[in-house]
């Protein structure tokens, strides 16, 4: 997965790391691990990032060929 997008989001809206920790009840290294791409974030914590970014989540299935 890419996370560019929460890094380029916060970065526009002006906020650290650590505000993002703040406004989400996350630890900051877990908002580090995230950015840099080593996180491996359940579907809540990237809801709660996605809400403070005012970002969407959208999931897609992939149907595997056999």
């Amino acid at each position: 997965m890419n996370f560019d997008i929460i890094k380029e989001r916060r970065s526009l809206l002006g906020l650290t790391q650590q505000d993002l920790a703040d406004y989400t009840g996350l630890s900051l290294r877990i908002i580090k691990s995230i950015e840099s791409g080593k996180g491996n974030p359940s579907i809540g914590t990237l809801n709660k990032i996605a809400d403070v970014l005012g970002l969407k989540i959208e999931l897609k299935v992939k149907v595997l060929d056999k």
